[in-house]
């Protein structure tokens, strides 16, 4: 099995690391030094047209982030810019879901807390009293949280925060 993998800024080492020691039996090379090479798979971050089109030897492409719009952008660059028939895989979660809740988490409670405005007195050299914000009169918003449970309403509902849910808006396809 060839992987053929694709990174802008060029830092592959990590990658063929982490694919060697997962598939020890596939060969790992990175698209620059196998251009015109075949492949069975390419692993991709934001690639170029070049990289994909007219490519009859790939099984899949997978891309390296949650969402493909590095790989879909290419339609627009170019309407033979994909291989045909050939499946776009997207990374599902490898963990940055846990990672986004942790980060709403501290948007949130940072926010809540006005701790923006405290810093802004601190480094002012003052100090002042800022009424708390009511939990009351506190609304979250979560868009797309069907998508991961670790970001859900339920969660914040726990904190004692009201909180609305709404789905994300759907990118339209390109007919």
């Amino acid at each position: 099995m060839k992987l053929q993998l694709y990174v802008p800024d060029g830092r592959y080492d990590p990658w063929i690391a982490g694919f060697t020691e997962a598939l020890p039996e596939a060969q790992c090379v990175t698209w620059e030094d196998s251009r015109g090479e075949p492949a069975d798979y390419a692993v991709v971050w934001r690639p170029p047209v070049e990289m994909l089109r007219g490519r009859t030897d790939l099984k899949a492409v997978f891309n390296l982030g949650a969402g493909v719009d590095g790989i879909l952008r290419l339609r627009d660059e170019a309407p033979d810019a994909l291989p045909a028939g050939v499946p776009i895989v997207r990374l599902d979660d490898a963990g940055m879901a846990a990672q986004m809740a942790e980060y709403v988490t501290h948007a949130v409670l940072r926010y809540f807390r006005r701790m923006d405005a405290y810093e802004a007195q601190q480094r002012a050299g003052n100090w002042k009293f800022l009424k708390p914000h009511r939990r009351a009169d506190f609304t979250i918003g979560v868009m797309g949280w069907a998508r991961s449970a670790r970001i859900s309403p339920a969660r914040w509902r726990a904190s004692a925060f009201r909180c609305v849910a709404g789905a994300a808006p759907r990118a339209r396809s390109k007919a």
